[in-house]
C-alpha cells in the first residue's frame, strides 16, 4: 500500500517536472508555428492580432490574441478546447478531427508564447 503510494507520488512528480520541458522545446514550437500559419493564420492574422481580411467580414471577428483582455481570459484550457471543439457562434470551426491532442497542444504553446508573449 505504501509502496504503491509512493509510486503514484514518484510518477506525479516526475510529470510535473518533465511536461513544460517537452512543450517548451524548439521543435515543438516549430510544430506549432507551423500549424499556426497552414490552419490560423487566415484568419488570426500573421502576429495573431486579428487583422486580416476575415476580420472584416466575420461577425464576431477572430480573437486578438495580443490584445491585454485576450491575455487575461484565454487560459491555456480553453484555447485546447477551442481548438479542439470550435466556438459556438463564431466561425472557429473544431479542428479535433484534424489534428492530434499533440498538434493541438503545440499550437496552442506557440500562441501563448510567440504571439501572446506569455511564459
Amino acid at each position: 500500500m505504501v509502496n504503491r503510494q509512493v509510486a503514484r507520488i514518484a510518477l506525479l512528480w516526475v510529470l510535473i517536472h518533465w511536461a513544460p520541458h517537452v512543450y517548451a522545446n524548439p521543435a515543438n514550437l516549430e510544430t506549432g508555428r507551423d500549424i499556426f500559419y497552414k490552419h490560423c493564420q487566415a484568419c488570426h492574422g500573421d502576429k495573431g492580432d486579428g487583422k486580416t481580411f476575415a476580420a472584416n467580414v466575420l461577425n464576431p471577428p477572430p480573437k486578438n490574441f495580443t490584445a491585454e483582455q485576450s491575455k487575461k481570459e484565454l487560459t491555456e484550457e480553453r484555447m485546447i478546447q477551442s481548438v479542439t471543439e470550435g466556438r459556438k457562434g463564431t466561425a472557429m470551426m473544431p479542428w479535433g478531427s484534424n489534428l492530434t491532442q499533440k498538434e493541438i497542444r503545440a499550437v496552442v504553446h506557440y500562441i501563448r508564447k510567440k504571439l501572446m508573449q506569455l511564459k
